[in-house]
């Protein structure tokens, strides 16, 4: 039983990441279609969110389960990539 909770838990924060990610998408197009965001902002973003995804298919195709710890890096990293699109999309940049 208490397998089955831990392996909801993992599927649960594999999807939240996937959510999260989508999240970030979003925001980013819309950010170039706003103006906000420069195309060379957009291309480093998707860079960086590319780079996060791939960490996490390693995390996952090493033993078959992200760790906690695992969890935790990957979380701060989508944070500092959330911030990092706010902070492109508010620098008063504008593309031409």
């Amino acid at each position: 039983m208490v397998f089955i909770a831990i392996m909801g838990l993992a599927t649960f924060n594999a999807s939240a990441q996937k959510r999260n990610l989508k999240d970030e998408n979003q925001r980013i197009r819309q950010g170039v279609r706003s103006g906000e965001l420069t195309a060379l902002e957009a291309a480093k973003l998707q860079a960086e969110k590319k780079a996060l995804k791939r960490q996490a298919a390693r995390y996952k195709e090493n033993d078959g389960v992200v760790s906690a710890r695992e969890r935790a890096e990957l979380r701060k990293k989508n944070r500092r990539l959330s911030k990092n699109i706010r902070r492109q999309k508010h620098d008063q940049q504008k593309r031409h």
